[in-house]
């Protein structure tokens, strides 16, 4: 009997977990990630022109930016940020999702403009420091960074 690609967890020693319910097994196939300039994004999320740009995407001075690697407490950053930055959402009068308040620079799920977004613009990102926008390397955007444990 056969064992489908995704219940494979235990026969492969090299295998991405997106979250508890997908396995992606990576033995040669390019059918679920992205490489990118030595990077791999997951392909069913991310948009490779807007990748393609990412070095040009405006920065404003007040952007706060929360670059980390992937579980190392990126949520709850965004979540402390969201709290102290939109009042509406600490006194509850307003609920909007984490995506929504401070979305993924690379994997923009809900279609959102982010030229549009008024300031203070909150953004997360796992992309390594030499795919980040070069303007936030040359401005005064904030960068909030967490260390995995």
């Amino acid at each position: 009997m056969s064992i489908p690609n995704t219940l494979r967890l235990y026969q492969s020693e090299s295998c991405f977990i997106s979250s508890p319910l997908t396995v992606m097994i990576m033995d040669g196939d390019n059918k679920y990630l992205l490489k990118f300039k030595g990077y791999n994004f997951a392909r069913l999320f991310v948009d490779i022109n807007f990748l393609k740009n990412l070095d040009d995407f405006e920065t404003r001075d007040d952007d706060v930016f929360v670059i980390t690697y992937p579980k190392s407490g990126t949520i709850w950053t965004q979540q402390i940020l969201s709290l102290i930055y939109y009042e509406g959402h600490r006194n509850r009068t307003e609920i909007v999702n984490t995506a929504d308040r401070s979305p993924f620079l690379e994997y923009n799920l809900h279609k959102i403009d982010f030229e549009k977004r008024p300031s203070p613009r909150l953004f997360a990102s796992h992309v390594p420091y030499y795919l980040a926008p070069k303007g936030l390397k040359n401005k005064k955007a904030k960068v909030c960074r967490t260390n995995s444990s």
